[in-house]
């Protein structure tokens, strides 16, 4: 008997979204360990060029497969037949990258030269829902040379929190890394993705070379060292095996291996993406994601009952009225869900975050302003004889005066302040970067502005809210957010004790 011939391995192309790096390291290991063959493929992987869009390379045929981030969620909003297949990175590492002495919040960056990319959409959310449009500052194109920024050529650059922070300190810089995320923009990283025109050629290659490529995700997780020398003896001597293995430690932060499975992707989360790119005008509000994320089932063929008789049409016309129905109830329940999800952060009555979004931010609030060293300020409120004005005027009374309160505190504090009502009557705020005496400034101020507003209707009207507030420092009183808090409480509830209407600090 002769010999069965060996399958033929289909050829393929996977298009990175940067030069050869750890960023990439799932793909070189699913290569190396014969993963991508297993699966039936020979994958070349391909160099992003710099000015070359990745996500136009793929849609133009020159790639099967590639590598994008959030702006993959407005290409398909947009209509571009764009497929998302897994998700590498829970967490984006996308940032604006300054100089220490230049800007501690992205607004001083207002009329200064800033290097960035035309596809890092993220970074342009970033600004607007800051408040600053694209000409707000100097656009200048990217250099990908960190000396750009060392020299103090540019003000800031765009860059991945895995790779450009490395050489800074090499250099000595001293930076500061403005995160999307310090304004609620928590977007996905770094993607896997293909094109409508290759799931219907073959839903189950595609889902092969997917499972191929998580697989070679699990084994460089898991082998980091081996991976480094890999990428320098095969890819690119580019970066040092110290630098690698650094952007390995903070790649594995922000896919959160051991807390979520590698490729996992939310439709919700991806739909909130292009809901913030709605907010700030980036994309035109109700455009669908629908069939955005792929769906590894493969199609059902249903043919064979067009050539039975007439009962078996009918049948299957009742098959195809009852997946109508099911698809229009998973796309109700996609909304919902993605409405919990955003509820569950915020306080039903006053719109502001609650305790279970505190918890996390405050935290990565906290360790950033411990790595930049910038003052950050725990303030805790709470309406002064608050119990008083529903006994004699009703909770719709209390109530009113409650979201007048918050709407006061989201006009007066800055958008990338961390507002939260914290329970009953009391508010927290997270103020960063501000130092203390700035903090109580606003404050007071907050404390007249409260004064003068009216509540209830008519003859019952009134006036004369106050609060009491107390104010604790990072570094200063406490290194976390737990002992800061509570520090803020014991000052606030000093504040009443000795009259209301105060705000207490460290010096009382």
């Amino acid at each position: 008997m002769l010999a069965a011939p060996a399958q033929a391995q289909e050829q393929v192309a996977l298009q990175l979204n940067w030069k050869h790096q750890f960023q990439f390291a799932g793909y070189y290991a699913a290569v190396e360990k014969g993963f991508y063959h297993d699966a039936g493929f020979s994958v070349i992987l391909l160099e992003a060029s710099e000015g070359v869009d990745p996500i136009s390379e793929v849609l133009a045929g020159h790639a099967q497969y590639g590598v994008g981030a959030s702006e993959l969620a407005l290409r398909r909003a947009q209509g571009q037949p764009i497929v998302v297949l897994a998700v590498i990175l829970q967490h984006s590492p996308l940032a604006l990258i300054a100089r220490g002495e230049t800007a501690q919040s992205i607004h001083e960056l207002a009329g200064k030269r800033v290097m960035l990319m035309p596809h890092e959409t993220e970074l342009y959310a970033y600004l607007q829902r800051e408040g600053m449009s694209r000409t707000g500052i100097v656009e200048v194109p990217h250099s990908f040379n960190a000396e750009d920024l060392i020299k103090g050529r540019v003000a800031a650059v765009s860059g991945y929190s895995t790779d450009e922070p490395y050489e800074l300190r090499l250099a000595g810089l001293r930076y500061t890394v403005l995160s999307p995320r310090s304004s609620g923009i928590d977007f996905y990283g770094d993607a896997l993705f293909t094109t409508e025109a290759q799931v219907r050629k073959d839903r189950a290659r595609v889902e092969a070379f997917r499972r191929a490529s998580l697989r070679g995700w699990q084994y460089a997780m898991q082998h980091p060292t081996e991976l480094a020398e890999l990428i320098r003896a095969r890819y690119s001597e580019r970066k040092s095996a110290a630098h690698l293995l650094f952007e390995y430690e903070e790649l594995r932060r922000l896919m959160q291996p051991d807390l979520v499975e590698i490729g996992h992707s939310n439709p919700g989360r991806w739909e909130h993406i292009a809901a913030v790119y709605s907010e700030v005008g980036m994309l035109q509000k109700g455009r669908s994601l629908e069939g955005f994320a792929f769906d590894p089932m493969p199609d059902v063929d249903f043919t064979w009952l067009y050539r039975s008789f007439f009962a078996a049409v009918l049948a299957l016309l009742s098959i195809v009225g009852l997946a109508w129905y099911q698809w229009r109830q998973l796309a109700q329940i996609r909304i919902l869900k993605t409405r919990l999800e955003e509820q569950a952060i915020r306080d039903p009555l006053t719109g502001l975050y609650n305790r279970r979004f505190l918890a996390e931010a405050a935290a990565s609030r906290i360790e950033l302003a411990h790595r930049n060293g910038t003052p950050l300020c725990i303030v805790l409120i709470d309406i002064d004889h608050f119990k008083q004005v529903n006994d004699e005027y009703g909770h719709e009374v209390g109530d009113q005066v409650l979201v007048a309160f918050a709407r006061l505190l989201q006009q007066r504090l800055r958008r990338s302040d961390i507002v939260c009502r914290f329970g009953g009557e009391e508010f927290l705020l997270l103020v960063d970067p501000c130092a203390a005496d700035a903090v109580q400034a606003i404050l007071h101020d907050l404390l007249d502005q409260f004064r003068a507003l009216a509540f209830g209707v008519g003859r019952d009207a009134f006036t004369g809210r106050t609060f009491s507030a107390g104010v604790a420092v990072l570094a200063e009183d406490a290194d976390d957010f737990e002992a800061l808090a509570k520090i803020a409480d014991q000052r606030m509830y000093r504040a009443k004790s000795t009259g209301r209407a105060r705000v207490c600090g460290r010096a009382g």
